[in-house]
């Protein structure tokens, strides 16, 4: 039993009151002591044990009616099965917006919606709505009003970041605690996969909680597909498609894994998947995938995996993830070099490349000179920070370029040296350290911050041959030898045209190798760009329905599935209000007083 005004328990005090006045009203009659009340005083004696009952009978019933009025005031409520009034209640609905709400292809957030409509048709109730991924505030207060919860529900969709619902459940619980309401509870519409149910590390709550489970099935299955591009640095090599499909589910999955080049299925493999084990797979991209480019020479590779039967994998979203690139013979490379273009124009030619004059941004690569026009310098390092990647020519050493890298370069008439030491550690360079071993060259003295920079190539006597510097999101190549018959034999060696190929690749795509980055938004492909969504949220390996309502035991929560009606997200025996019942009884005796004082009245 709950009180919907205790403030006013002091008032039950007056229901003492006709008690009070009963012992007062009594008084010991006075006796005249005369022979004739001798007969008098025997009849009394008679009738005094009934008139005591009929006062008896009478104060109870003065009492019962104002103990029941006052009880009318304090608003008394119940768990019983009368065709009572329900008690004022107030939910508070935490409705999953996150990512794997999306999953069940798409059944389960169209069970989100059904349930809470549902709920908001059936229930009379102040409700009040919370979404996970707008969890400061409430999206509706508390309201009676149907329409303006249904079209907020309507407006509401499944996101693409994986959530916890921890500060969700806390402003849902802070708002019920500020409703008058008798009855209360917490009401979470999830799928079970976000926090704090994962793990059910339940935050400590004030107000009962009932967790609706939307999921078809408690065992769910999911696979999740991962991949990086690696494209070839070398005329001679094949690119590389490298997969690593995970089964994060508690389910064994059974399935193939294509690769499709422009919507053309280049290889299907059969893959087998066992709980919670993973699968890795190279897939080669020989120079075949890239005559598939279409006419802007754009290549989408794409790995996909697609489960048996289809419904067996819960997700959609991480089924898949797709490259787009510009074919290596399609490259679009700018050229800007003050000294030795033509042997520039030679080369790329040589490897069937037509080569872009001047600088042009919108080229996949650029190799230039160091500019000496201080806009210039600011285009060129605004495009770098962008993400994008050049190749410098050190071949003015008054280039405003240094001054804004922090770098000192200084031409110094040296004598020729040799290349002595190739990182080939690095994918630009591995498996060219023998070539360049035969270069001579005068490099220009490049003197900076030495955590930024990297020598990939040096000569006898340490000073750097080949250097790169991160800018922003985007990296600069600096060649320290003017591109010149007279500062070496660089042009002539057979190192040229393949290191020349190899710093195009590398700047046109970013570094040789393309890995998707996670984001909170829709899963994009852009070229060179690949976004996926969180791998929280292909993590299916949830706690089983026994585990669940163990632990909402603690918190006096109820644990149902969407299929159940919502009022089961109640009490088994809703509160009901007693008040007009306490009413009623209070006339009853009133009336029942009345009566009998006016029967025994006229006796």
């Amino acid at each position: 039993m709950q009180l919907g005004q205790p403030h006013l328990l002091p008032v039950l005090a007056l229901a003492a009151l006709p008690v009070l006045v009963h012992l007062l009203a009594r008084r010991r009659r006075r006796v005249m002591p005369f022979a004739m009340t001798r007969f008098l005083h025997d009849a009394t004696l008679q009738m005094q044990g009934r008139r005591w009952l009929r006062e008896l009978m009478l104060v109870a019933l003065r009492t019962g009616a104002v103990l029941f009025a006052l009880l009318s005031l304090l608003r008394l409520y119940a768990p019983l099965s009368l065709p009572l009034p329900p008690a004022p209640t107030a939910l508070a609905l935490v409705v999953d917006t996150s990512l794997s709400l999306q999953g069940g292809h798409p059944v389960w957030w169209r069970q989100v919606q059904r349930w809470c409509e549902q709920l908001v048709a059936n229930i009379p109730a102040d409700i009040a709505v919370v979404a996970a991924d707008r969890s400061g505030e409430p999206l509706v207060p508390f309201t009676t009003d149907r329409a303006v919860l249904r079209a907020a529900l309507r407006r509401l969709r499944p996101t693409f970041k994986a959530l916890d619902l921890t500060p969700a459940l806390q402003t849902a619980d802070a708002l019920l605690a500020s409703h008058t309401a008798a009855a209360k509870r917490l009401i979470v519409v999830t799928d079970l996969q976000s926090e704090p149910f994962r793990s059910l590390r339940l935050p400590p709550l004030r107000n009962p909680l009932t967790v609706v489970d939307v999921k078809e099935t408690p065992a769910v299955g999911n696979a999740r597909v991962d991949a990086l591009l690696r494209m070839p640095l070398d005329p001679q090599a094949d690119g590389q498609l490298q997969v690593r499909l995970r089964n994060l589910s508690r389910q064994p999955l059974t399935g193939n894994i294509a690769l499709r080049a422009n919507a053309q299925v280049v290889t299907v493999r059969p893959a087998q998947l066992p709980a919670g084990r993973e699968l890795v797979l190279a897939f080669p991209l020989p120079p075949a995938i890239w005559r598939l480019a279409d006419r802007n020479g754009w290549v989408r590779c794409e790995v996909r995996w697609q489960a048996n039967p289809l419904a067996a994998d819960a997700l959609a979203l991480d089924d898949r993830v797709a490259f787009v690139v510009r074919a290596p013979h399609r490259l679009r490379v700018a050229c800007a070099v003050r000294q030795g273009n033509t042997f520039i124009v030679a080369a790329l030619r040589a490897l069937n490349l037509s080569p872009l004059s001047g600088w042009q941004f919108d080229a996949d690569a650029l190799i230039a000179s160091a500019p000496t026009d201080l806009t210039l310098t600011r285009k060129v390092l605004a495009w770098v920070r962008q993400g994008h990647n050049a190749v410098i020519v050190a071949d003015a050493a008054r280039s405003p370029l240094w001054a804004a890298l922090g770098l000192t370069v200084r031409a110094e008439p040296t004598p020729l040296q040799r290349v002595r030491w190739t990182d080939e550690t690095v994918p630009l360079l591995n498996g060219l350290g023998a070539t360049l071993q035969g270069v001579v060259a005068r490099p220009a003295l490049v003197q900076g911050d030495n955590a930024r920079l990297r020598t990939l190539v040096a000569l006898e006597t340490g000073a750097p041959l080949l250097l790169e510097l991160s800018v922003g999101q985007g990296r600069l190549l600096l060649l320290t030898v003017p591109l010149t018959e007279r500062d070496g034999n660089l042009v002539r060696s057979p190192a040229f045209v393949p290191l020349i190929y190899r710093l195009i690749t590398f700047a046109a795509y970013k570094g040789g190798v393309l890995v998707p980055r996670e984001t909170d938004e829709a899963p994009e492909v852009a070229p060179l760009r690949t976004t996926v969504p969180p791998l929280s949220e292909s993590d299916f390996r949830l706690p089983a329905p026994e585990q669940v309502r163990r632990a909402l035991a603690h918190h006096n929560g109820v644990f149902i599935h969407s299929s159940q009606p919502p009022t089961l997200s109640l009490a088994a025996t809703p509160l009901r209000d007693l008040s007009p019942l306490c009413l009623l009884l209070s006339l009853a005796c009133l009336l029942m007083e009345g009566v009998l004082t006016l029967r025994w009245w006229r006796r």
